[in-house]
């Protein structure tokens, strides 16, 4: 399929540093369990960037981190694979409403500034890898 690669790239990465924005934005608004959520469709749509430039093909319709990295191809060190893993509960907790009482809770202050951290860490090493 062809496809302006470059383009689809720059679409991923605009759409990846406003999610960080809107991320942070939650967090300083007190919205914890939504700056993560924001958090995880940052560090996704830098996959999907990652996955369009490695294999010259459109990303995957996945939310799923661990997959988009696979994709990739591209060697990830093992503490980058379990924060990739321990980001797919901000997606999936915050949106799904059994989970989203213990998810809310969980979600302090505290936590969520850690969280984010490990977000904007993991976010800068993908982007090294562009």
């Amino acid at each position: 399929m062809n496809f302006d690669r470059e383009k689809t790239i720059q679409y991923w990465l605009e759409g990846a540093e406003y999610d960080l924005g809107a991320a942070d934005a939650m967090f300083e608004t007190e919205k914890y369990p939504y700056a993560l959520f924001m958090g995880h469709m940052t560090i996704e749509k830098l996959l999907k960037a990652l996955v369009v430039k490695k294999t010259e093909e459109h990303a995957p319709y996945t939310h799923s981190l661990p997959m988009l990295v696979k994709k990739t191809g591209i060697g990830v060190p093992k503490n980058v694979s379990t924060k990739l893993e321990e980001f797919m509960e901000f997606f999936f907790e915050a949106r799904y409403p059994r989970e989203r009482k213990v998810f809310y809770d969980k979600c302090t202050m505290k936590y969520t500034k850690a969280k984010m951290n490990e977000i904007k860490e993991v976010y800068q090493w993908l982007k090294n890898q562009l």
